[in-house]
């Protein structure tokens, strides 16, 4: 018995032996290849821990491998980007999703340089790792630097000619009585305005870009900036009727000319895309925690495939330069002011019928919302009601008004916590009686939220879309996540969301 046990034993070793030699050499040979792609690649454990470098990072950073495993990346990342790059990375290890982000790494030669980084994590060894990339895109950045710049230059150098031209047009103009010519000067003068109004558009677009947009934030009365700004508006557009309705008395922290600059934007672009109309209908309401501004004309109307990309930088939705004038920043400027003061804007229109532009600005941040029903398998707020049904397994949710990050993240959590505790995998969640937009929160809802319902029993989903347009983009780009395992179906009929929900399997599928 003694022998045949030692070579069975001897057989083993051996073959571990042999293993042990595989995986030594498919370790090597994993090195030398990362070695030889021209680009920094690095991978960490589950928790996000480095350990390891090719050379390629060794090489730009000047510094050996281990050193840098050691240190990790924040010694070499520009200080104005480590919070921003920690607090996504943190993300990502928490979610397990891509993680992308731009940051400068400084090189060798004490310069920084930018970079997209990039990593994913992969299943390795029964274990997870991350694999990540940095390109770099300083050249890019460079040219898109160097763009600005000559954008901002252009704009200053031309307002200084600008502002002498418009100056003499108007002494001229109060010398000269000839009906003609002073229809001339008239003309004139209004080409330069239009000049000036795209000058200053460029200048507000390369202070964006460089982050250099200044915010003066005071308390105004809002009603009188509305009313003196239509009045001015009417005043510029003679052959509209610019009607203010329903306009309640508010006062607004904010910056009160960048929000002026907004409705004179949004009334502008009213005025554009309606040739055939004259009326235009500006109206201030609140509604919940919010001041909501919207803008109505009865022109062309918008396709749906382009509101979504109306607040993009040059985007014009005709793109006819020769049918409608102007570069396309007037509404990116304006979304990135409504942006700043924490707020979001979004679109109604239907093509040949008109369109509505609406605003909407928080008057408060962050506040606590208050149940008034919070039970084992129910809850409601004037947010969002929950009730979970324990005979089907399905928990019906229904959301209320004007929703914003706070909102969604709160509405988000409780479906998360009632789903799990009453052991639901169903969901029916009804978005009808939703305003507005909550884009702001998608990203969150995609990467943060649908994982953890899934972890906490998801399995279908019957998502009822609100009528907003702009609604309905936030819902699916709420569930865009390549790793989502759950079923997830959107109707424009509650009854069909239902019987889909019914017809399944019961509440253990």
């Amino acid at each position: 018995m003694t022998g045949p046990k030692k070579s069975v034993n001897s057989h083993l070793e051996t073959g571990t032996k042999d293993s042990i030699s595989l995986a030594g050499h498919s370790e090597m040979f994993s090195r030398e290849l990362l070695n030889a792609i021209p680009q920094q690649i690095w991978t960490t454990d589950e928790q996000g821990i480095l350990n390891n470098v090719n050379d390629q990072v060794s090489r730009d950073l000047g510094i050996e491998n281990q050193v840098i495993i050691s240190a990790g990346w924040s010694i070499f990342m520009h200080p104005d980007d480590l919070s921003h790059s920690l607090a996504n990375w943190n993300e990502s290890l928490e979610t397990g999703h891509e993680y992308v982000n731009e940051v400068r790494l400084r090189f060798a030669d004490g310069y920084y340089y930018w970079h997209l980084i990039r990593a994913k994590r992969i299943l390795h060894n029964q274990g997870y790792i991350w694999v990540g990339s940095n390109t770099n895109i300083n050249e890019q950045k460079a040219n898109e630097s160097r763009k600005d710049e000559f954008i901002s230059i252009a704009s200053h150098e031309l307002k200084t000619p600008l502002t002498a031209i418009k100056g003499f047009t108007q002494m001229l103009s109060r010398q000269i009585s000839e009906t003609k010519a002073s229809s001339f000067l008239h003309r004139i003068t209004s080409q330069l305005e239009r000049l000036e109004k795209l000058i200053a558009d460029l200048m507000d677009v390369s202070k964006i870009n460089a982050g250099k947009m200044a915010f003066n934030l005071a308390e105004f009365d809002f009603s009188k900036m509305l009313r003196e700004t239509v009045a001015g508006l009417q005043q510029v557009y003679p052959k509209y009727q610019l009607i203010l309705q329903d306009q309640a008395p508010i006062h607004f922290k904010g910056d009160q000319f960048r929000l002026e600059q907004v409705v004179q934007n949004f009334v502008a672009n009213a005025v554009k895309y309606s040739p055939d109309a004259d009326l235009v209908l500006i109206k201030a309401t609140l509604e919940q925690d919010y001041l909501i501004v919207s803008v109505t004309d009865y022109g062309i109307g918008i396709k749906p495939e382009h509101l979504s990309k109306l607040f993009d930088r040059y985007y014009r939705a005709d793109n006819s330069s020769a049918r409608f004038e102007g570069l396309g920043l007037g509404l990116y400027i304006s979304a990135d002011i409504i942006k700043r003061h924490g707020g979001s804007f979004w679109i109604e229109s239907e093509q040949g019928k008109g369109s509505t532009f609406h605003f909407k600005l928080p008057l408060s941040v962050g506040q606590t919302i208050l149940p008034e029903v919070k039970i084992p398998d129910r809850y409601k707020d004037k947010y969002i009601s929950i009730k979970c049904n324990n005979e089907n397994g399905i928990m019906h949710v229904e959301w209320y008004g004007h929703q914003d990050m706070h909102s969604v993240k709160h509405g988000g959590k409780l479906m998360i916590e009632y789903l799990r505790n009453n052991r639901c995998s169903k969901v029916f969640n009804d978005n009808r009686a939703v305003l507005g937009t909550w884009s702001e929160a998608s990203d969150w809802a995609a990467n943060v939220w649908l994982p953890l319902m899934e972890l906490a029993g998801l399995r279908h989903f019957a998502w009822v879309f609100s009528a907003s347009a702009f609604s309905q983009l936030s819902a699916k780009k709420s569930v865009e996540n390549e790793e989502a395992t759950s079923d997830v179906r959107f109707f424009a009929n509650a009854e069909n969301a239902w019987q889909w929900l019914h017809a399944l399997s019961p509440k253990k599928s």
